[in-house]
């Protein structure tokens, strides 16, 4: 492998470790952990939040670390934290344990994840080669269907306890050859130039680009945590809330390469706009139908746009601010996606019900996309 195909390698190992496995494999376990541990859905939403929270944290102390050796001892540190701590909540039954290992996870995910992402997206800019940082968010599909096979295969034999540190003991060894892949590395020059006729991102106005993913942050973590919970608790579709986890992995991992191609073929803020269009259909479908074909096709249609739609805004807005954009952005993701599950699960544990809570979050969706298109029709035309 050349170098260029090594450090993407070691990145989508990376997003599958610390975002697949150790920050979504709690949705697939949720309803194991609730059958374990006889909690419910306000409990639930608040063990997500928490991690929610850590992330939400550790997206804003990451944007303050360097580049250089400090960058990638923070990637390091990340990595290895984020699969200790999901072994760690295999290994106890209390709900304040929980909370501050989830909290960790969510913390450590965020440095990995934006350490990683740096290195990467550096590295390909200097051969101007950015496109290919797609492949990196592969990982995070990847992981997610690694971490829904596992669930599905392994739970007649385990419980929730034993599967949390299965996940763990899964991705143990991955940690050296990320360790010893992702690093700042001078890049061969790419020998078939691109094409001039493709579309490039054009910025568009910070703030109301900022309430529009601060809407997608609450908006998709309601289904992202409740799914597989919803799917199961149907009549005659308890067999199918793990695999509708593993269509959402499945279809995310081609969905950044592929929506990055149709952005550069119709624009970037136009291809956004269709992925919100898409993903909000997919959050209602569970409302709309209760079928197992309805739950794999909400999958397919929420799993092909939740990260594409942010390797598709960081372009719009990263440089906003003064270049604060990128940071300030992930955190207002993070705060909407720390809200979502909370207030959600609250709902459902009073007189609401799920389906009151998808509708709430795809309305929340359709705002962001309101905001979406008021900062296209604010930009400015291009000269």
């Amino acid at each position: 492998m050349n170098p260029t195909h090594r450090l993407l390698l070691g990145g989508f190992l990376t997003l599958a470790v610390v975002m697949g496995v150790g920050r979504f494999i709690y949705t697939p376990l949720l309803p194991l952990m609730q059958r374990d541990y006889g909690f419910g859905p306000d409990v639930a939403g608040i063990i997500a939040a928490a991690n929610f929270a850590g992330y939400l944290a550790g997206s804003i102390l990451a944007s303050f670390v360097p580049a250089g050796p400090s960058r990638r001892r923070a990637l390091q540190i990340g990595l290895v934290a984020s699969v200790a701590t999901t072994i760690g909540m295999g290994l106890t039954d209390d709900l304040a344990a929980w909370l501050v290992l989830r909290g960790v996870s969510g913390l450590a995910s965020a440095f990995a994840m934006i350490a990683a992402a740096g290195i990467i997206a550096e590295a390909l800019a200097g051969i101007g080669a950015e496109a290919k940082l797609g492949w990196v968010f592969g990982g995070v599909g990847s992981g997610i269907a690694v971490s829904g096979l596992l669930v599905h295969a392994a739970s007649p034999a385990l419980d929730a306890s034993g599967l949390w540190i299965a996940a763990g003991l899964i991705c143990v060894p991955l940690v050296p050859v990320i360790i010893a892949e992702v690093r700042d590395r001078q890049l061969p020059a790419l020998t078939r130039q691109p094409d001039p006729r493709r579309r490039v991102p054009r910025p568009l106005p910070f703030w109301p680009l900022l309430v529009n993913y601060t809407c997608e942050g609450l908006g998709y973590s309601v289904f992202a945590t409740f799914i597989v919970a919803i799917v199961k608790s149907r009549p005659g579709l308890a067999e199918m809330g793990d695999w509708v986890w593993i269509m959402v992995g499945l279809a995310g991992l081609p969905s950044c390469l592929i929506w990055s191609m149709i952005a550069q073929r119709i624009g970037f803020a136009a291809a956004l706009a269709s992925a919100y269009v898409a993903q909000i259909l997919g959050v209602m479908l569970p409302v709309l139908s209760s079928s197992a074909t309805a739950a794999l096709l909400a999958a397919l249609l929420f799993g092909g746009t939740f990260m594409a739609i942010t390797v598709l805004t960081m372009p719009l807005g990263r440089h906003g601010l003064g270049g604060r954009g990128f940071a300030v952005l992930t955190a207002g993701f993070g705060l909407g996606q720390m809200l979502g599950p909370l207030v959600a699960g609250f709902l459902v544990a009073g007189d609401a019900d799920y389906n009151l809570a998808l509708t709430a979050s795809a309305s929340v969706l359709a705002l962001g996309l309101i905001a979406l298109l008021v900062a296209v029709r604010l930009r400015p035309s291009p000269a």
